[in-house]
């Protein structure tokens, strides 16, 4: 009798808690309008939920692949940092600068593979 009692609490306690994880992902929010003029295969998403009890802001942006009017490329630096400001102005202000790899603060140089039109980018 006590273990089956014992055994309802605990699938009670599991599926609360399961429940709660169900619950507890991000509200993304549509921000299209907000980075006008975007082409119709770009659309991009914000959030400001926090994230354990810190603060956590993030976006993330959905391109369609296959849209011809589209170019997809990477560039890098080297010897030197830029920050994302500067490489959106050097590369002529694009729709999107993803700031993603790693480098040294030793002596700026990249950390991770770049691969650009199927060869190493090390510049």
């Amino acid at each position: 009798m006590i273990k089956r009692i014992m055994r309802r609490i605990l699938i009670i306690i599991f599926c609360f808690c399961l429940f709660q994880k169900c619950f507890s992902q991000l509200r993304w929010i549509d921000v299209d309008s907000l980075y006008q003029p975007l082409p119709s295969s770009v659309h991009i998403y914000y959030t400001d939920q926090p994230i354990d009890t810190g603060v956590f802001r993030a976006y993330y942006l959905i391109a369609d692949l296959e849209d011809k009017n589209l170019a997809f490329t990477t560039d890098t630096t080297l010897n030197r940092r830029l920050t994302p400001s500067r490489f959106y102005e050097k590369n002529k202000r694009p729709l999107v600068v993803v700031n993603c790899t790693f480098f040294s603060f030793e002596t700026n140089r990249n950390l991770n593979l770049v691969i650009k039109d199927g060869k190493n980018n090390k510049s």
